[in-house]
């Protein structure tokens, strides 16, 4: 049983040299009928039957198209269901979570986070010494 490692081990490496092989002779034979005439193909070469040269270019453009629509469309589209909303729990805590600890008076605390509602009333309520100072 082999290992599972990213080490090239020997049926690896001859279906990765198979499909460099395969894909190399794929890229040439599109670009030979992306680019040479049919007149040629047909008159010299024998072949006579080529898709449309408009497939040629309409297939890498939809390509394009649909990596594109993906990556800037879907994807965000997908984390964006994903992501709970911002009144929901599981973005406040998570399992991961170490809720606060009392601890004796004058003792150092335990690692804790700090609740949302704390981070709250000191972000944004005024504190009132702040206040008589001005």
């Amino acid at each position: 049983m082999a290992e599972h490692t990213p080490a090239p081990y020997a049926p690896r490496s001859v279906y990765g040299y198979a499909l460099y092989i395969s894909s190399n002779l794929l890229i040439l034979l599109y670009l030979i009928w992306a680019f040479v005439p049919e007149e040629f193909l047909n008159d010299y070469l024998g072949l006579t039957y080529w898709p449309s040269k408009y497939w040629a270019v309409a297939i890498p453009v939809w390509a394009i198209f649909a990596i594109l629509l993906f990556g800037f469309v879907i994807y965000p589209a997908i984390n964006m269901l994903l992501t709970p909303d911002i009144d929901d729990i599981r973005t406040i805590t998570d399992k991961y979570s170490v809720l606060e600890c009392k601890t004796t008076t004058g003792g150092i605390p335990p690692i804790s986070d700090i609740p949302i509602t704390q981070v709250c009333r000191t972000l944004y309520f005024p504190d009132d010494n702040e206040n008589d100072q001005i």
